[in-house]
C-alpha cells in the first residue's frame, strides 16, 4: 500500500473500531458484574443522538423507520465516536510514539470530551462531581484501556504494512 495518508486513515479506522469494540465489551461486562461502577446514564448516547436526528424528520417519516434501523444507527454512532477519536489522535504527527503515554492521552481526551463535555451538557448524565468516585474512576480506566488498545492496534498495523512497501 503506497498512499501514506490513505494507509493512516485505514489503520486509524481499524484501530478505532477495535478499541471501541473493546470498550463496548468492558461496558457490557460492567453492566453484568459491577453495575455500580457505571456512570448514571439516563439514556444510551447513541439512542439519544438517533432521536435527535429523527426530530427533524416529518412525523410520518419517523413512524416508518424500523426499530432495527434505529438500533443499527445507534451502534454505528458509538463506533463512529471511537473511530473519530482514533483518527483525530493519529492525525497528530509525532516523532516518537509511546504506547502507554499516547494510549492514556487518547483515552483521557476521549473520556473528557464525553464525560466532562457533551454528556452532562445534554443532561444524559450528571456532572462528574455528582457521581460516585467509583463511577468516575471506572469510566476513566476503561477509556485509558480503549486508548492503549487503539494505539497498539494502530502501531501494529503501521509496522506490519508500512514495512512491506
Amino acid at each position: 500500500m503506497k498512499d501514506g495518508m490513505g494507509k493512516h486513515l485505514l489503520f486509524g479506522t481499524a484501530a478505532g473500531l477495535a478499541g471501541t469494540a473493546l470498550i463496548q465489551g468492558m461496558m457490557k461486562a460492567s453492566e453484568r458484574f459491577a453495575p455500580e461502577t457505571l456512570p448514571p446514564m439516563k439514556e444510551d448516547p447513541g439512542k439519544f443522538m438517533v432521536k435527535q436526528a429523527e426530530r427533524v424528520l416529518p412525523q410520518e417519516t419517523r413512524a416508518k423507520i424500523p426499530d432495527k434501523a434505529e438500533e443499527i444507527a445507534s451502534t454505528a454512532l458509538s463506533f463512529g465516536y471511537g473511530t473519530t477519536a482514533a483518527l483525530l489522535y493519529n492525525a497528530i504527527p509525532r516523532r516518537f510514539r509511546r504506547l502507554f503515554l499516547d494510549g492514556a492521552a487518547l483515552g483521557g481526551l476521549t473520556w473528557a470530551a464525553g464525560y466532562l463535555g457533551w454528556l452532562p451538557a445534554t443532561k444524559l448524565m450528571p456532572p462528574i462531581n455528582k457521581q460516585e468516585p467509583k463511577q468516575v474512576v471506572s469510566g476513566i480506566a476503561s477509556h485509558i484501556v480503549f486508548g492503549i488498545a487503539t494505539i497498539a492496534v494502530f502501531d501494529f498495523l503501521r509496522r506490519k504494512f508500512e514495512d512491506e512497501d
